[in-house]
């Protein structure tokens, strides 16, 4: 009894002893590199992931017109000045956070994913959602599906934080709310190695209904095809862009320009398609010398525009399964616009000065004097029909890389027209000041 005993107390202590040897045998530097190689593989899939963003804070103020209502280029603040508009003031003023976005990238294997928000008072809102992948073998072909710029012109793809005026021009805003897309694109360029990359070309099917629910089978086609090349001072670039779609006619009575008039066609039927075509091109210049960097920047669009008797405008949103869906007379109208942009750094300091104009004619059919109450009950013309431009005068200033301060000023200018309601013989008071704060992270 008693060897059996001893015999496992010794059993014991061998398996002990062993256990404590095999511990001790464990090699620290073994330990020290798997826990670098961790750290290495965690420093590499943050390398993946980025963020940045911006943030613009601004203070705007506007002119009254005689009914005592503000421009309508103000972007922020209430829809109408309500009590003070009562109490017969002369001032309007308002302030706001007109962009607030934060972005999320991951790139792998030729594949990002993007993910944008807009943030502001106003709440929140989609920006970018979207997947792009690019072949492999040739890096040249790159698919990309879901929330993302139009590929029309170049002012559309130009970052709002790099944007030397408050907005984009007119012409744009009105064609392509919110300047995004729900669809497909193909793009084809060659990589940066090779002659070729100099050319670059954007197709895509899209809803045609900005950032929201696709709402027909029938896509709307857009393309852009460009050309930029640079030298050691000096960059230059053109581009022609096409859109060919449609939107959704959901009332028999569509309206077409005949004779300083809008005409009802005939034989029209409900939940048609109206045609929704524009043609484009567009250039870009810049050159650096002794004066500082120089940017020109110009846009020509034209085509033809199916809208509402209030509106030119393209669809920002438009269900018409929604209860509260109203179904209205469509009208077809030609159009033209564009924009002409120059910026000049002051030598090699940090301050910049700007000069736009742009201009948009929704119908190039009828000019200003055709349109007066004495003849809009026939011709079913509108203030929607008038001619703007607009010349806009900025400085900027550059604190660094990441603050950047605008003061602007934009002289609005309409066609001269007498409408019921509606009084405009003369320019509006519509001019606007927008002092802003941008920070870019």
């Amino acid at each position: 009894m008693k060897l059996k005993n001893f015999t496992i107390i010794a059993l014991g202590l061998l398996s002990s002893t062993f256990a404590f040897s095999q511990e001790e045998k464990v090699d620290p530097i073994d330990v020290h590199e798997q826990r670098i190689s961790l750290l290495e593989d965690a420093a590499t899939q943050a390398k993946k992931l980025k963020f940045s963003g911006y943030i613009q804070a601004q203070w705007q103020s506007s002119q009254l017109d005689s009914a005592l209502n503000k421009s309508n280029d103000m972007k922020v603040g209430i829809v109408n000045n309500g009590p003070e508009k009562v109490a017969g003031t002369k001032n309007y003023n308002r302030y706001g956070v007109r962009r607030g976005r934060l972005k999320t990238t991951y790139e792998d294997f030729g594949c990002q994913a993007v993910i944008e928000f807009d943030i502001s008072e106003s709440g929140l809102k989609t920006k970018d959602v979207y997947l792009n992948v690019l072949d492999p073998w040739l890096n040249t072909f790159a698919v990309k599906g879901g929330v993302f710029d139009n590929p029309f012109g170049y002012e559309i793809g130009y970052s709002s934080s790099k944007l030397e005026s408050p907005e984009r021009s007119r012409l744009i805003q009105t064609l392509f709310p919110d300047e995004k897309t729900l669809g497909s694109m193909l793009t084809i360029q060659a990589p940066k190695t090779s002659p070729w990359t100099v050319l670059k070309l954007e197709a895509g099917l899209v809803a045609g209904n900005a950032i929201s629910k696709d709402y027909k089978g029938k896509k709307d086609f857009v393309a852009h095809l460009t050309y930029n090349n640079s030298t050691a001072t000096m960059k230059y670039g053109i581009g022609a862009s096409m859109y060919s779609g449609t939107t959704l006619q959901t009332d028999t009575n569509v309206y077409v320009m005949k004779n300083n008039a809008f005409s009802r066609t005939i034989g029209t039927k409900p939940n048609g398609s109206a045609d929704r075509q524009y043609f484009g091109v567009d250039g870009q210049f810049s050159i650096v010398s002794d004066l500082g960097l120089t940017q020109i920047r110009a846009e020509f669009i034209t085509g033809t525009q199916p809208g509402s008797a209030s509106s030119s405008a393209s669809p920002n949103a438009l269900d018409p399964t929604s209860s509260s869906f109203v179904a209205s007379p469509t009208y077809i109208r030609k159009f033209q616009g564009g924009y002409i942009n120059f910026v000049q750094d002051i030598a090699n300091t940090k301050h910049s000065i700007v000069v736009k104009y742009d201009w948009y004619d929704p119908n190039t059919d009828v000019t200003g004097d055709k349109i007066s109450y004495l003849t809009n009950g026939t011709t079913k013309l509108s203030k929607t029909d008038m001619a703007y431009s607009t010349l806009g005068l900025g400085y900027m200033y550059r604190m660094n890389n990441n603050v950047r301060i605008m003061a602007y000023y934009d002289m609005v200018s309409n066609e001269k027209v007498i409408l019921k309601g509606f009084i405009a013989k003369k320019d509006l008071a519509d001019n606007v000041v927008t002092l802003r704060l941008q920070y870019k992270f």
